[in-house]
């Protein structure tokens, strides 16, 4: 006998209950490949970052996936895209959070 989805989504924590499902397009893009590496540089120095300092900061990323997960970055609101006679990228509020629970979740496993 399996779990119920509406019981299998549910987390439990402290007299609270979670749906984990609306947060499953996040999970799903921060398990693709370079997506943590990318949150990272753009997070680091809480400064704006372009196109050219990201690829030069990640060892091994194409410009075509760069591009597709800056893209699905944005799609989710975890980063913004700003045009300044420059086109740079930084995190968003949500994106300074997930950021900062992602490197919470690093000190538990490094």
């Amino acid at each position: 006998m399996g779990l119920k989805k509406e019981n299998a989504c549910m987390i439990y924590s402290d007299n609270e209950e979670m749906c984990i499902d609306p947060s499953l397009p996040v999970f799903n893009l921060l398990g693709k490949k370079y997506t943590l590496l990318i949150l990272g540089v753009i997070g680091n120095n809480n400064t704006r970052k372009n196109f050219n300092d990201i690829i030069n900061s990640i060892p091994g990323i194409s410009k075509t996936i760069l591009s597709k997960r800056l893209k699905e970055l944005i799609g989710l609101n975890i980063i913004s895209r700003e045009e300044n006679g420059l086109i740079t990228y930084r995190l968003t509020g949500e994106g300074i959070k997930i950021r900062k629970g992602l490197i919470e979740f690093l000190k538990i496993v490094l």
